[in-house]
């Protein structure tokens, strides 16, 4: 490279402020389809049914939120099995107005990563935070953990999805979206909820299992074989988990 004096003046677009463009339109970019769509909404609410149902509250009046909701697929879920006090916000202004056409009124524009001056003092019983941890810049995760902490009512619940890099999908899962900024592992997940601040005896971790069909499940055990094999050389430090996404939910002391 030949050196040019006007070099350090070159303005560099910085790649959060593609990330920023990418949300503003981040429905249509990503061509994700949506709840309103009927064969689509039975194929994302059969996959949520299988995937969270042993982790849903009895208690359907229970204060739920839904960080960064995306197009409200979670909260349609939710509102169908009669949770009645949900709330949830989206940084995609495009994503909150699918979400007021789909009747969930209550989803607000807002950064996740001020978590904590959303609506205040308010705590929930329960936290979803689907897809958004791989978003935020890695300096940022601590924080965002510690802030949906704080957000819990004590014996509140965190339910985290978000890629696993422990998987043979690892590289797709994190360079398929230009807004991924990091990814975990089973193990650097655990590792970073404890620096949020929750006790390792009341985390869980598991795979996140989708399928709902008979071949949905019969290629879930084959990429269990498949991930054995491919990491048997790892012996002992070896990921466990072979889905693409892990699923972890951690109580607040």
């Amino acid at each position: 490279m030949v050196w040019s004096p006007n070099f350090m003046s070159l303005k560099i677009t910085s790649t959060r402020n593609t990330t920023g463009e990418i949300y503003e339109r981040y429905n249509e970019i990503s061509c994700r389809p949506t709840v309103k769509d009927h064969k689509a909404k039975e194929k994302i609410c059969k996959s949520f049914q299988r995937s969270l149902k042993h982790w849903l509250p009895i208690d359907r009046s229970l204060k739920i939120l839904d960080v960064a909701c995306g197009e409200g697929a979670l909260l349609t879920f939710l509102k169908e099995k009669g949770y009645k006090n949900l709330s949830g916000f989206d940084i995609s202004e495009q994503n909150v107005a699918i979400c007021h056409e789909l009747g969930l009124t209550f989803v607000q524009k807002f950064n996740a990563e001020q978590l904590n001056q959303f609506r205040d003092a308010e705590k929930y019983d329960l936290i979803f935070a689907l897809d958004i941890l791989e978003h935020l810049p890695k300096q940022s995760a601590s924080k965002f953990i510690k802030q949906i902490r704080e957000k819990l009512k004590p014996n509140g619940c965190l339910v985290i999805q978000t890629p696993n890099m422990g998987s043979i999908f690892s590289c797709l899962c994190r360079y398929n979206d230009l807004t991924h900024e990091f990814g975990v592992t089973e193990h650097s997940l655990l590792h970073l909820l404890l620096l949020g601040g929750f006790d390792a005896n009341k985390v869980e971790i598991k795979p996140q299992w989708s399928a709902s069909t008979i071949l949905g499940r019969f290629k879930e055990t084959y990429l269990c074989l498949l991930h054995q094999l491919i990491f048997i050389a790892e012996g002992a430090g070896r990921p466990r988990i072979p889905t693409k996404n892990l699923l972890a939910r951690a109580y607040r002391s």
